[in-house]
C-alpha cells in the first residue's frame, strides 16, 4: 500500500478526531436543571432587564433556584394555544422550546443572538427526561 493510499483511506479518522465539539457539549452541558440555571439562564434569560428576581419580564424568573417553579407546569402568559412553560415530558409541547427555536414569533433571548443547536438540544433533553428539579 503506498503512502498516499494509506492516508486517503484514513483522512475520515484523522478529520473527525480535529472536529471541535458543538458548542452546547464543549461547554460542557448536561440535561440537569442546575446547570442550565448556571449555564443558560443566568447568562442568557435572567440577566438586565429581563427574567430575573427585580424585572420578572412576562412574570418570569429564571434566576438560580427560581427558574423551576417558574417554568414547570406553569402557563405560559404568550402562548396562543395555553401551553405550559415547561411540559415535564414533552418539548414539542413546552413553550420554552418554541421561543427559543425560533418556531414562535417571539423568538427569545429579545435583542440577543440565538441560542445555539446543542444548547436548545439540551434543554429539550432536560424536558424530554421529565423536567426534574436537579
Amino acid at each position: 500500500m503506498s503512502i498516499v493510499s494509506f492516508l486517503f483511506l484514513h483522512a475520515c479518522d484523522i478529520e473527525s478526531s480535529l472536529r471541535l465539539p458543538e458548542q452546547g457539549q464543549e461547554d460542557g452541558l448536561q440535561p440537569k436543571l442546575s446547570m442550565i440555571e448556571t449555564e443558560v439562564f443566568a447568562k442568557r434569560c435572567a440577566t438586565s432587564g429581563c427574567h430575573t428576581s427585580t424585572s420578572k419580564s412576562a412574570n418570569l424568573d429564571l434566576s438560580p433556584g427560581k427558574a423551576y417553579t417558574n417554568l414547570v407546569g406553569v402557563k405560559a402568559f404568550l402562548s396562543t394555544q395555553g401551553l405550559n412553560r415547561v411540559e415535564p415530558g414533552s418539548s414539542s409541547q413546552s413553550f420554552l422550546i418554541q421561543v427559543v427555536d425560533g418556531s414562535n414569533p417571539t423568538q427569545m433571548p429579545i435583542g440577543g443572538a440565538p441560542l445555539d443547536a446543542a444548547t436548545i438540544a439540551v434543554l429539550s433533553e432536560w424536558i424530554n427526561n421529565g423536567a426534574q428539579d436537579n
